[in-house]
């Protein structure tokens, strides 16, 4: 627990001297900001159009944030000065997933305490964004191992970010979200998708299973694409 605390500090450290806990708070205000006058309009029967604005701002910065640390440690050596120390795999994974995750979580769950003045369930609100934010971090661990080079990585970050979200275009499109059973946010959204509708139960159970299964096989990925990176800084 020693190491894993060890790597969370030096995550909000990479952080704050990147310059990011600056730039999220301007944007998080600009945000709230128009969440404010947002929260005057009636968005009932909306609802399913909220979730899916949510899951697509919920997915961003996991994918985005884990990639550009990992690179910038790369760059920098400090990859590789962790790649041959004592810490666990699983620590620097888990510490790394643990601030992105937060820093999206907590953005969403205060945007929709400002918006939002209707009846909601905190509790599912809060597991599916928690879902969909790990569940991104830990792919943004298994894309970031393909690339070296921060131009080569931009591009296809863009399109993981857009696939992550395929179950909110599926919402917008009509499209029904069984048909999206086997993709890996559906689970999340259909957590979302229940917090602003109380009287629906139907699905939860499946919703939260189908959660933690896909977020055990992204950790299984990530803890894997770490150990390739680490063996490629060794020359295996």
């Amino acid at each position: 627990m020693t190491a894993f605390a060890h790597l969370v500090q030096n995550d909000m450290r990479t952080l704050y001297r990147t310059g990011y806990v600056w730039v999220s708070i301007v944007v998080f205000a600009l945000m709230l900001l128009i969440a404010m006058h947002a929260s005057q309009l009636d968005f009932a029967g909306y609802e399913n159009f909220v979730a899916a604005i949510i899951l697509f701002d919920v997915v961003l910065s996991p994918v985005m944030l884990v990639g550009l640390m990992v690179l910038l440690e790369r760059s920098e050596g400090a990859f590789a000065a962790l790649s041959v120390s004592p810490m666990p795999t699983w620590a620097y994974m888990a510490a790394r997933v643990l601030m992105v995750s937060l820093f999206s979580l907590a953005q969403m769950l205060l945007l929709v305490l400002a918006v939002y003045d209707a009846n909601f369930s905190p509790v599912a609100l809060t597991a599916g964004l928690a879902g969909a934010a790990c569940m991104s971090g830990m792919f943004g661990f298994l894309l970031v191992s393909f690339f070296d080079d921060l131009n080569a990585f931009l591009l296809p970050m863009i399109g993981t970010i857009m696939l992550l979200g395929v179950p909110g275009y599926a919402v917008l499109l009509g499209i029904p979200q069984k048909w999206l059973l086997w993709h890996p946010t559906s689970g999340p959204m259909a957590l979302i998708e229940q917090a602003f509708d109380l009287d629906a139960r139907q699905g939860l159970f499946t919703a939260g299973a189908t959660t933690i299964v896909w977020a055990a096989v992204a950790a299984i990925l990530a803890h894997f694409a770490i150990g390739r990176m680490q063996a490629r800084i060794g020359g295996s």
